[in-house]
């Protein structure tokens, strides 16, 4: 290991009401089960749980949702030293069902939420040189003051050589603007280092449907790996002109949410440690590790219950690998 560092996420830290009832979508659903979640949040668990230091930058409402979170982040053993609360802010809730074609159906609640809430002067004083890599995205982008927030710190972060990753983890049902949300995205997937994408980001960001044609309108630099999930079908990644795709694992679904955000923990875990040139350098055959690495973290994460709480640690991965030869 080059460096001690720790990588530092930040974004939104909630709580999951997930379906205890699958294919009956929110509408149907009358059983919820309380879950710690909210994307950055989950993949800081999962890097936590692959052995990646790792510290956690947000704002946690101060309710007794927000007590419990700031518990379950220290029993981690994520750092908490960079978490902010401020009287009268609230814990944001989410409620994740599987509608009745297996698809994640979302739907977010927030009154004075703590996530949107996070202020530039709050983190003025962050140093950011004691961090090795820095991740950002979803929810947190579609309100202010935390969108300005989030952005300026990644360009503070850029500005100094610190390498960044990027989920946008995009929840159309929160959306005001697409159009402005839409070219905030665009302009920072064209400057991070590495990107994230479902499929349905991707078609979403490039506005058209066929994900062929909306790869052709990526506007990523040349040397960004940019990741994108194929739900079951697996996953690829694009880098210089190449695009190398490895198919998922089949597994007895219990339910996904959290599944993207576990390959995100697993992509940014075999490449936080690389210098720029490591990177330049990766071949195909390391790529396509990297990609079944991540598959297998996110199907291992799809047969259990949760997000953050389901993350697997690297021996049950590589243990998942080798059962599946």
């Amino acid at each position: 290991m080059r460096s001690a560092k720790p990588i530092l996420c930040s974004g939104e830290i909630l709580f999951d009401f997930i379906s205890r009832e699958p294919m009956k979508g929110l509408e149907g659903t009358t059983l919820f089960e309380k879950k710690p979640g909210g994307a950055p949040f989950n993949i800081a668990a999962g890097l936590q749980r692959l052995s990646v230091p790792t510290a956690f930058l947000a704002k946690i409402g101060c309710d007794e949702f927000g007590n419990a979170l700031l518990d379950f982040l220290k029993g981690l053993g994520i750092s908490t030293d960079y978490i902010i609360r401020e009287p009268g802010t609230k814990t944001p809730i989410a409620f994740a069902a599987l509608d009745a074609e297996g698809k994640p159906e979302f739907r977010f609640y927030w009154d004075h939420a703590a996530h949107i809430s996070l202020k530039k002067s709050e983190i003025e004083s962050l140093l950011l040189e004691n961090f090795s890599l820095f991740h950002f995205g979803s929810i947190v982008l579609l309100e202010e003051p935390s969108a300005s927030t989030y952005v300026e710190l990644f360009e503070r972060f850029k500005a100094i050589g610190t390498r960044t990753t990027f989920d946008p983890n995009i929840r159309k049902s929160v959306v005001k603007d697409h159009e402005t949300y839409r070219a905030l995205l665009m302009r920072i997937m064209g400057e991070v280092d590495i990107l994230k994408l479902s499929d349905e980001d991707l078609v979403y960001i490039a506005d058209c449907s066929d994900l062929d044609r909306a790869i052709e309108k990526l506007s990523v630099r040349p040397e960004a790996l940019v990741f994108i999930t194929l739900g079951g079908k697996g996953s690829m990644v694009l880098h210089h002109g190449r695009i190398i795709k490895k198919e998922g694992f089949k597994v007895k679904v219990a339910e996904t949410t959290g599944c993207g955000d576990s390959f995100m923990a697993a992509i940014i875990s075999k490449l936080y440690n690389l210098s720029r040139e490591e990177i330049e350098s990766l071949s195909r055959e390391t790529l396509e590790d990297i990609l079944d690495f991540a598959n297998a973290e996110a199907a291992i994460v799809a047969t259990r219950f949760g997000a953050a709480n389901a993350m697997p640690s690297k021996d049950e991965v590589e243990e998942f690998l080798k059962n599946r030869g």
